[in-house]
């Protein structure tokens, strides 16, 4: 009987150092492959903004969202009788120049939608939109 207690406990003890040499060489591998990751991260970032940089210096100066506005509304022929205010333009030409990157798009023209509604569609609209209580 003391025999096979003596093996017992050498497989027991011979297990539980296995396991955790195995989760010593896992959580090594973790910290190598983390390290490994962030200075490729950090490489790509250093990358993009020296390319950054480059463009800044490449390129010409971009008009202002606001004088690209103004060329718009002059460059447009408006068909409505109010004019649209140049406040209102340029909050539409920064939003646009928000959406898809500083000068990549230029605005032509800024036009108003359909004055109103008609009495149809108005009664439609607030059907459809009316509360449930």
């Amino acid at each position: 009987m003391g025999e096979n207690l003596k093996i017992g406990l050498i497989i027991l003890l011979t297990g539980v150092v296995i396991v955790f040499a195995v989760l010593v060489l896992l959580i090594c591998i973790i910290y190598v492959y983390g390290d490994i990751v962030s200075s490729i991260q950090k490489s790509i970032e250093k990358k993009k903004r020296e390319k950054e940089e480059l463009e800044k210096e490449k390129e010409p100066e971009v008009p202002s969202v606001v004088e690209q506005a103004a060329e718009a509304e002059a460059d447009s022929p408006e068909e409505d009788d109010e004019e649209i205010p140049l406040d209102v333009v340029a909050a539409i030409a920064a939003a646009v120049d928000y959406i898809f990157g500083q000068g990549s798009v230029k605005i032509k023209s800024v036009k108003r939608s359909s004055k109103r509604r008609s009495a149809w569609k108005s009664a439609g609209v607030a059907e459809n939109t009316r509360s449930f209580y």
